[in-house]
């Protein structure tokens, strides 16, 4: 709309697009709401996640080891980052198919979901500063990568 600027999308009391962006910017300035001192506007106090233990993070006291709670945030849900106070990806996933030893993997708060476990919030500060991990595929990448293996057999 705006590269195109077709004036018939243009409201009648305005003459070209940039009045209209100008009176949007004023209005939206002038809400009660709105601080009126522009250093003070912070997209993500105003729009943070709040990543928490469904269960757990309804307990008071056992709540602040649960999640990280709410955090600023950059995104909303109308934009390519779309996350919102409630919603957002549960893990970045990306799949290089050329060389699947190259493919990245980062899960919200980690790979666990016990919060007394080391590995539970383990990824959530690679995941809200939007870095990722390795996810080797291949058996000489899993080998060379691997910190410990747990091996699940079938009772005899």
């Amino acid at each position: 709309m705006l590269l195109h600027q077709p004036k018939r999308w243009l409201p009648d009391k305005y003459t070209n697009f940039d009045e209209l962006l100008a009176a949007a910017v004023e209005a939206a300035g002038s809400e009660p709401a709105a601080p009126k001192d522009l250093g003070l506007w912070k997209w993500g106090r105003y729009n943070p996640v709040e990543i928490q233990h469904p269960i757990l993070g309804k307990i008071p006291f056992i709540r602040r080891w649960a999640g990280p709670g709410a955090q600023p945030q950059s995104g909303s849900s109308y934009t390519v980052k779309a996350v919102s106070r409630s919603h957002g990806p549960s893990e970045r996933m990306t799949v290089d198919l050329a060389e699947l030893d190259d493919s990245s993997l980062n899960l919200v708060t980690g790979e666990a979901g016990n919060f007394l476990s080391s590995f539970y919030m383990d990824q959530w500060k690679a995941w809200y500063e939007g870095s990722t991990f390795t996810l080797p595929f291949s058996e000489a990448a899993v080998q060379r990568s691997r910190a410990h293996q747990i091996l699940l057999e079938k009772p005899r």
